[in-house]
Parts: C-alpha cells; structure tokens; sequence
C-alpha cells in the first residue's frame, strides 16, 4: 500500500499544500511547530476515521478557516483510490471515495491501512490496560471494520446496563427482565469480540517474539496472552464463551448493583506482557519496555501484511528521536519493502540510507531547504575549479 499523495486546504496551520511521496522512505523535517505532524495526522485520519490527537474535529480546522479539507491518493495491490474528508465547525465531517460522498465513516475503515507509531506508544507497556485495548481495537479495526460496530453495539448495551445497575432497588425490580435480555446480549457481544482478540494476540505474539529476538540477540524471551474474564479453555467453541460470559453477569448481579457498573466483559480485558516469565510493567527496564513497544508496532505491520497480502504504510511521528542509537539503527535496517513516512528526524540519521525523499516543512508549507543548499554551494565553492586544474 502506497501513498502517493496528500492535499490539504485549511487543514491545521496548513492553507494550501500538496505533499507528493515517493515508494520508499519519506522524512518529513524541520523546526518545531511547523507542520510536520499535520501532515501525517491528515493521512492517519484516512486509517482509522478520526484524529490520533485532537479531541475535537473543529481543532482541524485553520482558524481563521470554517472548514478544512483533505484528498489522499493511494494504491494497493488491487486499485488507486482517491480518499476525501470535509472538515466543518457547524457539521460532522464528511469523507468521500472517488468524489463520491459515503454514508458512514465506516465504510472507509479497511481501505486504506496504516501502523502509526508515535511517542505515547513507547509508554503502551506500563500504561493503563486501557490502553493496550484501544491499540487492540484499533489495529483489528482496520483488519476487520466488521469489528467497529460490535465495538459500538457493545458499549451501547454495556451503557443501557449500567444505568439499570444504578438505579434504586425498587426500580430494579421492575427492570430486571430488561437487565438479563442486556445481559444475554452483552454476554453474545463479549464472545464474538473475545474470539477476534484472542486470535490477533496469538498472532501479535508469534511476531513480537520474532523482533524482540532480533533487536536482543535472543538473550530474552517475551510473552503476549490475552487476560481476560474468562479461562483459555473456554475458547473451545463460541458458545461455551458466550455461556461463560452469561454465567458471570447473572451470578455477580448483586455486587454489580452495589458498584452501579457491569463488572464483566470484554472492557476489562487487557495484554499480559512479560519477559522471561516475568510481568513487563513491574520487571522490566525502560530500554526493554520501548523495544516491546517498537516490536508490538513492527508486528502490528506484519499481522496486516498476513491478512491483506501487502504491507500497510508506517507513520513515524518523532519516534526516533525517542530512541537510543541501536534501536533507530534496528528500525531504519527493517523499513525496507515498504512505504515509511518518518517526521521530525534529523536528516542526519538517514546519511546510510539510500533514496529518501526528504521533505522540509516550514510554516505549513513544502519548501526549498536553504541552509542545506547553502552548504552544497559552501562544499562546492572550497572544490578547485575545472579551470584551476587546467592551467
């Protein structure tokens, strides 16, 4: 998968541009609070449908600007698509296929596949299990947009539950048929979306080995497997997951009304990550924690790659800044075969690597970078003419 290009017009501090990308590896650079992240958030919002970092959509948009707009065109192994979004204050955001205006964000979910890998991530580790989930759901997501909306449906149920469990005794009793037909459902939901995860962490966990081994010399042995509210066994088959879920919603009532909260389902799953047998979050170094993220991230590519039979684009957001000597070199030697898309990174670490498209971003806008010309002209200058030699 390729991007070929990004247009934007009133996109963040970006008026009007149009980034063109070449196959291999692209480093977007320059100072601080110039643009560069805008430029990869434009084409990670075609990923997953929303922003990596704005609450708000509005916060797209220029302000002096009252809508924002964005065209992406890309090829994978099948076509060459032409991606849109409509940005405005006043309505929810528009996307189009081909100029051609979808019904739902989530039809465009799937088609055009993206890793991004960006500071925050390094912490998915020792961070809150929350967060771990949110990096399941989103790498699934784009695997399988089927998996949006059971997502979806889930909460919504989950939502309609919880305001039962709060309410007093007397109105509980008059809803408690309502709360087991929720729970039936949400018990239907949990086994569904357990089962999809279950599966990805299988694969999630057979790769990480792999990279972690490459970037550690198989000194040490990680391990990924699912915690979740139910046992391994009970993934035999989908209806003993279902009737597990079912037998832990309505054996634990009483202390869920106590708490005013469904205690059990699929939103209290998380990753257990450990290394040598031990758990990662208290165990490991931060030097070990940010290889397991890098290799979680690496992975997360080549599970896409397994399913979708070609290599998502990888979004780097100032990640390599972040990382010491032997794991920027570890990155840079396994981007290849693929389109990397790499911001705020000195050129100079790229001074080995051959054919990089370098793009320098001043003010929101591609431009000429003057002080690497200036240093061409200073080399050339201190060079001996032809006409010297000669005479």
């Amino acid at each position: 998968m390729i991007v070929k290009n990004i247009e934007f017009e009133g996109f963040r501090n970006i008026d009007s541009e149009k980034i063109e990308f070449s196959d291999g590896i692209n480093v977007i650079y320059g100072e601080n609070a110039q643009g560069k992240t805008n430029i990869l958030e434009g084409i990670y919002l075609f990923a997953r449908g929303k922003s990596f970092r704005a609450f708000k959509d509005k916060e797209l948009i220029k302000f002096d600007k009252s809508v924002a707009y964005a065209r992406m065109s890309f090829e994978s192994k099948d076509n060459e698509t032409i991606l849109g979004v409509e940005i405005s204050k006043s309505q929810p955001k528009k996307f189009y296929r081909n100029k051609v205006k979808v019904a739902k964000t989530s039809e465009i979910i799937g088609e055009f596949r993206a890793v991004l890998f960006c500071p925050s991530h390094l912490g998915i580790i020792k961070d809150s299990a929350s967060v771990r989930r949110k990096f399941l759901d989103v790498a699934i997501s784009q695997l399988r947009p089927v998996y949006i909306k059971m997502m979806a449906r889930y909460n919504a149920v989950m939502e309609e539950r919880n305001a039962i469990l709060k309410m007093l005794p007397t109105e509980r009793q008059e809803n408690e048929a309502l709360i087991d037909i929720y729970s039936e459902e949400l018990a239907s939901l949990s086994a569904d979306i357990a089962d999809i995860r279950n599966e990805y962490i299988k694969k999630l966990d057979y790769w990480v080995s792999i990279f972690f081994k490459d970037m550690t010399g198989g000194r040490e042995k990680p391990k990924i497997t699912y915690e979740s509210n139910v046992q391994e066994n009970d993934f035999e088959n989908r209806e003993s997951l279902k009737n597990r879920y079912l037998e832990l919603l309505k054996n634990n009532k009483e202390r869920e009304y106590k708490y005013g909260a469904t205690l059990f389902g699929i939103h209290k799953d998380d990753l257990k990550i450990e290394i040598n047998g031990k758990d990662s979050r208290f165990y490991s170094s931060q030097g070990q924690q940010r290889s397991l993220a890098l290799a979680m991230k690496m992975a997360e590519g080549e599970i896409s790659r397994e399913n979708k039979g070609e290599y998502p684009v990888f979004l780097f957001d100032d990640v390599l800044s972040e990382l010491d000597d032997s794991r920027k070199k570890y990155v840079l030697s396994n981007i290849s075969a693929r389109q990397v898309i790499i911001t705020g990174c000195d050129k100079g670490v790229f001074e080995n690597t051959d054919d990089c498209n370098f793009i320098y971003i001043k003010d929101g806008k591609r431009e000429e970078d003057l002080n690497f010309a200036d240093t061409s002209l200073e080399e050339n200058e201190n060079e001996p003419s032809q006409e010297g030699e000669n005479e």
